[in-house]
């Protein structure tokens, strides 16, 4: 079967596993990608903070704190399925660089068309305006290409760092899990081997067992001892239940 004929298949496969990536999402990574774009974002108060902040500006802070926090949720969506992938895949790191590239780019697309008609409604242009020449930052209004590429650049990095961050996070929490494993393994078979040397030492001494048991009763029937017999059926009584038969 060519590439052509399984391009559907891996399409419905790729498709699966974006969709079952997406929905083993915990709450715990949502949290993570909207805690860096909170810290981002505050990042801005210091500046406001030490100069005398104007209304303006505080417009600003939330407009960017709405974008960080778009651009988390859009990369977080990018960087699922990469992670879902297989851990021990020779090209993880370049998938989940690049998945973190992909959501950065795209985050800045998305924002390119849906935040200056979604401003210009919800906000004065004016205000806007002001705001933005209050924080020396360029017109959100009007953004140009280059805007749009540092904005995308910029959650790259700071995505970037954030992913390899976990990602030794959890290569060293598996490295953990399978040491582990590891050492349960090498118990079990410590406790085996220690079982089985125990039954080879038991297999030996049941026939030294049986032999002294056969010649104490040659000696007694030697001596004419009337036990003799009676020992005799007891050793076989004892021989066949060990094996298992009846009398």
């Amino acid at each position: 079967m060519t590439f052509v004929e399984n391009r559907p298949r891996r399409l419905l496969w790729l498709c699966t596993h974006v969709w079952r990536s997406w929905k083993s999402l915990r709450g715990g990574e949502l949290l993570c990608a909207l805690a860096v774009a909170l810290y981002l974002s505050v990042e801005s108060l210091g500046p406001l903070l030490d100069f005398e902040p104007e209304p303006q500006s505080w417009t600003y802070l939330a407009l960017s704190m709405g974008q960080l926090c778009i651009q988390a949720l859009v990369i977080l969506l990018c960087w699922l399925p990469a992670d879902r992938s297989a851990s021990n895949h020779a090209r993880r790191g370049l998938r989940l660089l690049a998945a973190t590239g992909l959501g950065a780019l795209g985050s800045a697309l998305l924002l390119g068309l849906l935040m200056p008609p979604l401003l210009s409604w919800l906000t004065d242009p004016q205000l806007l305006a002001a705001a933005c020449r209050v924080c020396a930052v360029p017109d959100l209004i009007r953004p140009s290409w280059s805007h749009g590429l540092g904005v995308a650049l910029n959650a790259w990095v700071a995505g970037g760092l954030v992913v390899a961050a976990y990602e030794m996070h959890q290569r060293r929490r598996r490295s953990a899990q399978a040491l582990q494993h590891l050492q349960e393994e090498q118990s079990r078979y410590a406790r085996d081997a220690v079982a089985a040397s125990l039954a080879a030492k038991k297999a030996q001494m049941e026939p030294q067992v049986l032999f002294e048991a056969l010649l104490a009763i040659e000696s007694a029937y030697a001596r004419g001892d009337p036990d003799a017999a009676s020992q005799m059926d007891g050793l076989i009584a004892q021989l066949r239940a060990a094996m298992g038969r009846r009398p």
